[in-house]
């Protein structure tokens, strides 16, 4: 059996009422009147229904006949937002869907805007109802005029472009404040040359407070919103109390303007008053957010007066595990840096190579100097140098983006970056540790789908100065296609590598394998060298359970580390190892980091407790994209 459901796009008020999910899909028929002053509805007709294989959809109904049990259901358990019309999530990877549309020219362009709690992007006929109802009105939806001056990177009259319109779909998903976002072609067989683009985003609760606790006498609170009076902007704010400290109470503020106007500039402005730092500054830049922009840059002012600690001598000491007090110096860094490149379209390279592709020409100047520190030499200290560098960079660039869902998401759209970059930097640095020495480096990254075996990426980042200074990474991410684990659940399995070497570097200055850059949820001072060798695996089982409005993910992961000064084999011991077990839960119309609850057990770990519980956040991953930016200084950490 088929449904017809109409609606206006200009008033968006449905006609028909159904109970069947229906997908507002890409394939849409619909007739219009030649007055286009006012639009015929346009129709969307549901694919031919199938047997809902989710698991809760009998106890739905069961529940649905009673109002009070429909109450507890809807409080208690909340749909997969990425369905389609039969009630299936969408796990699929989808082409451009804009290809067959190129060439017509916009006549109008209508925004619909979806509530955060109850309704979805996918599923335009679902309505918010009861308590996402009350939370809805406490939200204030952006504001349709932001949408159009500062999301969209197209106007009426304008020629449709399938790869821009992807691209903008891409940075409206990627945006801090929308949950999801979609662009919809609606053609007219009577005007095959013109069409009307349709936008319908959904934002994320703008209103996030932030809660830390280790003690009554140690904690800390704070308020983000994200979405200032449908602005756009967002203004952070957190209060930390220690009353063990003096003083016991410290503040930090953020508040940033992104995409100002058309020229997707972001703003931001920071200030941190801690006990041990504090810290200003300002920053606007524009990346090259799409292969289609030419112009990128940037530009950062900042002070930071810090009371540094440390058992690792940055006097020019070795660490000793005898070693009970910790070294104390103040700072006073002041920080300038500028760059900017331009991008160019390479007509000699195939056109569909050459719509994706850009070689692009960057210089950067970074000034770096300190009114107050401890004694610099050639020898000692040298991370604490006043020095200015001067670089240019030339790269290459090749990105297209694929959809894919549960990946780091719980159901909503991700974008896959996939091609490969090339990068040389030269350059050089005057400073008053090493008199003026030159730079050079490389960057090389790939990534993409290996037919049916999942994604892979990779990167090596290698530089040097002429002293003989130098430093390299290696990383190299994969992930699984989606398994399906009894009709229920989907699986996916993560693998990632991380290697870092560094040669005559700075006293003070090492790598170490805590948190993301070795083994998650570990923070030991004693982790640390001069080259490391990391490996990690998960596996996410990425259920369809919903409970109060959180997706429930179990997970399974693994770390080995092996982190060694210069003078020691870098294999000649047991790698440092950690095993963990526990869910994570997320709730995507929030902007909260996934929640997890985590058993953890660390053999052989310095400083760090054998057996573990922490509920805590996690680290908010994104794919590495293939972007080029400022000309860099290979980073070692």
């Amino acid at each position: 059996m088929k449904y017809t459901l109409q609606i206006y796009p200009y008033f968006f008020k449905q006609t028909i009422k159904i109970s069947t999910l229906i997908l507002f899909c890409y394939s849409v028929a619909f007739s219009q009147q030649r007055d286009s002053t006012f639009q015929k509805p346009v129709e969307i007709v549901s694919m031919k229904s199938e047997k809902d294989s989710l698991m809760f959809t009998k106890l739905k109904k069961q529940f649905s006949k009673n109002k009070i049990l429909n109450e507890i259901y809807n409080a208690l358990f909340r749909d997969v937002y990425n369905q389609n019309s039969s009630g299936q999530e969408i796990v699929q990877i989808e082409d451009n869907p804009f290809k067959e549309y190129e060439g017509r020219v916009i006549r109008k362009i209508y925004v619909k805007r979806r509530q955060v709690f109850g309704e979805s992007i996918a599923d335009t006929s679902r309505v918010a109802e009861g308590f996402d109802r009350f939370l809805n009105s406490l939200h204030s939806n952006t504001r349709e005029k932001v949408i159009r001056k500062s999301f969209l990177m197209f106007d009426v009259g304008d020629i449709i472009d399938a790869d821009r319109l992807r691209d903008n779909e891409r940075l409206m998903r990627r945006s801090s404040i929308l949950h999801d976002a979609r662009i919809l072609v609606l053609p007219d067989p009577q005007f095959p040359n013109l069409v009307d683009l349709l936008v319908i985003t959904q934002d994320i609760w703008s209103l996030l407070p932030e809660v830390g606790f280790n003690s009554f006498k140690d904690y800390y609170l704070g308020i983000n919103q994200i979405n200032v009076r449908g602005l756009g902007h967002s203004w952070k704010n957190i209060l930390y109390f220690n009353y063990n400290e003096k003083p016991a109470l410290e503040y930090y503020s953020q508040y940033t303007i992104p995409y100002i106007g058309r020229t997707f500039i972001t703003g931001q402005a920071e200030i941190e008053l801690r006990r041990l730092t504090n810290h200003y500054a300002v920053r606007f830049y524009r990346p090259f957010l799409t292969p289609e922009m030419k112009l990128a840059g940037g530009f950062e002012m900042s002070n930071d007066r810090n009371t540094v600690n440390t058992f690792r001598g940055y006097d020019g000491t070795p660490y000793k595990d005898s070693d009970t007090t910790y070294l104390k110096f103040p700072t006073n860094r002041n920080y300038l840096d500028f760059w900017t490149a331009y991008a160019f379209k390479l007509p000699f390279l195939d056109k569909e190579i050459q719509q994706r592709s850009r070689l692009v020409l960057g210089v950067r100047f970074t000034d770096i100097s300190y009114t107050q520190r401890p004694t610099v030499t050639t020898d000692t200290n040298q991370i604490f140098r006043n020095h200015r560098d001067y670089l240019a960079g030339i790269g290459f660039s090749n990105r297209r983006y694929k959809r894919d869902f549960l990946i780091y998401g719980f159901g909503i759209t991700e974008d896959v970056p996939y091609g490969y970059l090339a990068t040389l930097v030269a350059g050089y640095e005057n400073s008053d540790a090493f008199g003026k020495r030159w730079y050079s480096g490389i960057k090389l990254a790939k990534g993409q789908y290996i037919g049916k075996a999942g994604y892979i990426y990779g990167l090596l980042n290698a530089g040097g100065y002429s002293n003989g200074t130098t430093g390299l990474s290696i990383e190299s991410n994969y992930f699984s296609t989606l398994h399906t684990y009894r009709k229920r659940t989907q699986v996916r399995h993560f693998v990632n590598l991380r290697y870092a070497f560094g040669n005559n570097r700075y006293t003070g200055e090492f790598v170490n394998v805590n948190r993301e850059n070795g083994i998650l949820d570990v923070n030991s001072d004693k982790l640390w060298g001069t080259k490391k060798l990391g490996l990690g695996y998960q596996i996410v089982f990425f259920s369809r359970l919903n409970f109060v409005g959180f997706r429930i993910a179990p997970f399974f992961q693994t770390d080995f580390a092996f982190v060694n000064p210069k003078n020691q084999f870098l294999l000649n011991k047991v790698p440092y190892t950690g095993i963990g077990i526990g869910i994570r839960l997320r709730n995507e119309n929030l902007t909260f980091n996934t929640f997890q609850i985590k058993f953890s057990y660390f053999p052989n770990l310095p400083d760090v407790q054998t057996l573990n519980f922490a509920f805590n956040d996690t680290y908010n991953l994104r794919l590495r994209d293939f972007d080029i930016s400022a000309p860099e200084i290979v980073t070692f950490r």
